[in-house]
């Protein structure tokens, strides 16, 4: 798989069911996002501006775990396997960063 442009992919984590205090959290307080690892990262957005072509770099990079909006990630199977595609754009944040790439 390749991400294009300004877009990631990832694959969904399983929704935490206690805090670190250890108070269980019902299911209704993961509906509306989502904890997800970062699998491709696109090489990042195309911008024109007074006539000079520039490129918007990524902030993510592989292996990241994200939160982000369900309502905006899209599901897409790939060989039986459930992946989301989303703009970095809407991502609400970086949880945690993966390990560093060299290069």
């Amino acid at each position: 798989m390749i991400a294009i442009e300004d877009k990631i992919i990832l694959e969904a984590l399983e929704p935490e069911k206690l805090t670190s205090g250890g108070v269980i959290l019902p299911d209704t307080s993961t509906e509306a996002s989502d904890r997800g690892k970062v699998l491709y990262v696109g090489p990042g957005r195309s911008v024109v501006s007074s006539g000079t072509v520039g490129e918007i770099p990524m902030q993510t990079r592989v292996g990241d775990i994200v939160a982000y909006p369900k309502n905006l990630a899209r599901k897409v199977e790939v060989d039986g396997n459930d992946y989301y595609v989303i703009r970095e754009a809407e991502l609400l944040m970086i949880i945690s960063r993966g390990e560093k790439q060299n290069g």
